[in-house]
């Protein structure tokens, strides 16, 4: 979505993790306590990505919307590929925290990652809001998940949402993950052009990826977000440093209370806001398309569901991507959003 640079490096998340999990820092320090204070101001810097952002990115685009921006923290966000890049940015200390899928989260943290996510960014919920699609081009014989054996489905990471939701779909089919279908990791923007080209079979469409595919007539739903993990998921969130938390308290209260703010603003003026994002340059997308777009949900609040990470988790375990189960409580701190 974002003008970015893409990472041309693709690396399993768990051997990532793993490489990483030494007696060296498990968190984002950099070692500078007071890092970036000016007057009492905090930097708070961000490894973010390259879709379902919008509330975190108007933060900065529509900083005059939030009561404590420039005046109890700024943010500077770097922008990663996918969790694996941010998390290695984090554990060298490059950034005080970032977005994170929910499963990404809990791998990471039973991986010996020290952090904690403190915000809800948007949820992946039957009930509302958006779900993201998986689809293939019309004609293709690919109409459902049934007709996936042998076929190459694109993901933007391994292990990670994406990941979860396209393997739960293929199971529901009796196929074997593992087995019946090829995996290719690709950035989302290369998702529609790599269809067309034959590279996959399918694809995964978050917004507005989706309705910029939809609107050429060339591409059908195979499944959705939905169809292997009928249930509602937290699925994209904020984290930060245990340490930086400990040291910059007033600066994490302040940003998420105008998280909340700007969370609210989004849902009640979502064209108004979304055009902010566009003369930012933020999003780079037809802004018929983008301005009009079903959005996923996002709570005001920012608050998490813990039955939601309990879910993910034991989808996890099912997987093996975890081999115990970790407490979600020590992972999530939900201080800030109840405050």
């Amino acid at each position: 979505m974002k003008k970015v640079l893409i990472f041309l490096l693709s690396i399993l998340f768990i051997g990532i993790l793993s490489a990483c999990g030494s007696s060296e820092s498990t968190g984002g320090d950099s070692g500078e306590s007071e890092k970036s204070k000016s007057d009492g101001q905090v930097t708070i810097t961000l490894g973010t990505g390259t879709a379902s952002e919008e509330n975190l990115w108007l933060l900065k685009v529509a900083s005059d919307l939030a009561p404590n921006y420039g005046d109890k923290y700024t943010l500077e966000f770097q922008q990663f590929r996918a969790n694996t890049d941010r998390l290695n940015a984090y554990r060298a200390g490059s950034i005080d925290g970032g977005t994170i899928g929910q499963a990404s989260a809990i791998m990471a943290k039973a991986q010996g990652v020290d952090l904690k996510v403190v915000a809800n960014l948007a949820k992946d919920t039957p009930e509302q809001g958006f779900n993201s699609v998986f689809m293939a081009l019309k004609g293709s014989g690919i109409e459902s998940v049934e007709d996936l054996k042998g076929k190459t489905i694109g993901i933007p990471d391994f292990k990670s949402p994406t990941d979860m939701w396209a393997r739960a779909a293929v199971r529901t089919a009796g196929l074997d993950p593992d087995k019946d279908v090829k995996w290719a990791v690709l950035p989302i923007p290369s998702v529609a052009e790599s269809v067309e080209s034959g590279k996959i079979d399918v694809g995964m469409f978050p917004q507005p990826f989706y309705d910029q595919a939809e609107k050429t007539g060339k591409f059908q739903i195979v499944f959705t977000s939905k169809t292997g993990v009928p249930e509602s998921e937290d699925f994209f969130n904020l984290f930060l440093s245990p340490k930086f938390i400990e040291e910059n308290k007033e600066a994490v209260q302040a940003l998420i209370d105008d998280l909340k703010v700007i969370t609210k603003y989004y849902n009640e003026n979502p064209q108004e806001a979304r055009q902010k994002l566009l003369d930012a340059e933020m999003v780079l997308s037809a802004p018929e398309i983008y301005l009009n777009m079903e959005d996923n949900y996002r709570d005001n609040n920012a608050g998490f569901s813990k039955e939601s990470w309990d879910f993910v988790q034991s989808l996890l375990i099912k997987d093996k991507w975890i081999e115990e189960e970790i407490d979600i409580d020590s992972l999530i701190d939900d201080s800030f959003v109840n405050n």
